[in-house]
Order: structure tokens, then C-alpha cells, then sequence
């Protein structure tokens, strides 16, 4: 569900990137709205599985990327190898030891 709201936020920001020029009119407002409205459902959304958190994980990175990737790009890389690594081994199945009960 995530990944296609990112997928949305994306393509809407590749349309008003293309409409720079034009930021008065109504055309880019409506779009610059939309685009401040699915950012929010991202931001609010509560990942449900470890590939939501990947994805929006790396949304917010590519956006921090994108404004300040000049003296964060190796922290940011970093920061994407550890929830790469992190959420991969929280999706293996869980063994059930000792009984637990059951």
C-alpha cells in the first residue's frame, strides 16, 4: 500500500518539477496540494510488514538525499544498509523454543 503512495508522490513531483515555471497558476497549486496531501498519508502511515518500512525508509532518505546528499551521502547510504540488513532478518520466521506455552 505504501509502495504506490511513494509511487504517486513521485510522479506528482516529476510533474511540478516540470511545471516550475508556472508556480501561479492553478494548475501547479492543485498538484503542489496533492502532493503535500500524500506526502502526509506516507509520513502518518504505520508500516505493516518490514518491506513497508523498507520502502518508506528509503523514501524519506531519497528526499534527504535529494535536499542535502552533499555531506550526508555516506550517512545516508549507511543508514540504508542497516534497515536493508535490519528488516531482512526480522522477516525470517520465528522459531518457537522452550514450548512457549502452546
Amino acid at each position: 500500500m505504501v509502495a504506490i503512495m511513494v509511487e504517486e508522490f513521485r510522479e506528482m513531483q516529476r510533474q511540478l518539477a516540470g511545471t516550475l515555471e508556472d508556480y501561479e497558476t492553478p494548475e501547479f497549486k492543485r498538484l503542489d496540494g496533492q502532493i503535500a496531501h500524500v506526502f502526509d498519508a506516507i509520513y502518518q502511515h504505520e508500516p505493516q510488514t518490514a518491506e513497508e518500512a523498507r520502502t518508506m525508509a528509503g523514501f524519506f532518505l531519497d528526499l534527504i538525499g535529494d535536499n542535502d546528499a552533499g555531506d550526508n551521502i555516506h550517512l545516508i547510504e549507511k543508514v540504508r544498509t542497516i534497515v536493508e540488513d535490519c528488516s531482512a532478518r526480522s522477516d525470517l520466521p520465528m522459531e518457537i523454543v522452550h514450548g512457549a506455552g502452546i
